[in-house]
């Protein structure tokens, strides 16, 4: 990668306090992120991946300083914003804008699609009413929809449509960075594909940057330059999209490729699944050394007591793992 990164994410961690002193647990922290370092070139879309409760959509809004970090830097177009106020932090909401999972919770049901869209229009930008009806029913056909569908509510809305328009929401300000957080995992297969593809096309059109979070692999290959890792908060892995199905370097990784769907019959009998045991270990309370290791086939005592750092291979790929595969 050349040029200077979009985004930069320097040794960010974030962490919530949970419980209270009253209780016989007292108050304890969750290490949601912890010490991530990436950056986000212009122009490409890099998968978040992981399971469930991974830290993946807690980073995604850090990255949007939706969430306050705990530590670290956090750098967008050179301008570092770890700490800005909420006023410092406005005129560079027009920069970066976020697509939620669910697009059933993420619109307010008692607004008409106008006023929805029109928000960030009228938060930002000096424009009359009959300027921002006619922004409001571009951006509607820009993602698919009709201009008429402005009166209607939530309601009255798909799954696919809603989502819709909440990238049209997104896209309202000509944002240079997106992050989408799982934005089809609600939605039917069919409706997905739908969606994909409208990313896709939006992304080549007004010449978007994506941080697209999910748990879905099959989508990530789909949509992703560069594929992040993430296991109990932190990168394990990261790379090219096609290195890392073909050569996975990171056990959890290997384990989560086994568990893609394979369409051909084949190559389907050919592959090993790889069932990882026991349950993923507490953010409150992460294991010592590497965070994989109780679940890790290939784990050693230095896996037990030294923490793996994230390192460049001779391969182009970064893996956290003092043992990694396909080297």
């Amino acid at each position: 990668m050349t040029g200077a990164p979009l985004l930069e994410t320097r040794n960010l961690s974030k962490e919530f306090l949970i419980g209270s002193r009253f209780s016989a647990l007292g108050i304890r922290t969750v290490h949601a992120v912890d010490n991530v370092s990436l950056k986000i070139m212009p122009g490409e879309t890099v998968g978040l991946v992981g399971e469930s409760g991974c830290g993946k959509s807690t980073l995604g809004r850090c990255m949007v300083r939706l969430y306050d970090i705990t530590e670290g830097e956090l750098y967008f177009e050179g301008v570092d914003i770890s700490h800005k106020s909420l006023r410092e932090m406005r005129p560079l909401r027009r920069r970066m804008q976020m697509v939620f999972q669910d697009p059933y919770a993420s619109l307010n049901p008692r607004r008409r699609v106008r006023d929805l869209v029109a928000e960030p229009l009228r938060v930002h930008l000096r424009l009359s009413e009959r300027e921002i009806r006619e922004r409001v029913a571009r951006l509607l056909d820009v993602v698919g929809l009709l201009p008429d569908h402005m009166e209607r509510f939530p309601h009255e809305f798909s799954g696919g449509q809603r989502q819709r328009i909440g990238i049209a929401r997104s896209i309202a300000l000509e944002p240079s960075l997106i992050v989408a957080d799982e934005p089809v995992s609600a939605l039917d297969v069919s409706v997905q594909a739908q969606i994909v593809n409208l990313l896709a096309d939006l992304q080549e059109r007004l010449s978007l940057t994506y941080v697209f979070i999910a748990h879905d692999l099959s989508v990530v290959r789909q949509v992703s330059t560069r594929i992040a890792v993430m296991y109990l908060g932190s990168i394990v892995e990261l790379g090219q999209a096609g290195d890392i199905f073909a050569k996975p370097s990171h056990p959890y990784t290997q384990a989560l490729i086994s568990a893609v769907p394979q369409p051909d019959m084949k190559k389907a009998g050919q592959r090993k699944r790889i069932v990882l045991t026991g349950d993923v270990p507490s953010p409150i309370d992460p294991p010592q050394g590497c965070r994989f290791h109780p679940r890790c086939i290939y784990a050693t005592d230095k896996c037990r007591n030294e923490r793996p750092a994230l390192l460049p291979l001779a391969s182009g790929r970064t893996v956290a793992c003092h043992y990694p595969l396909n080297v």
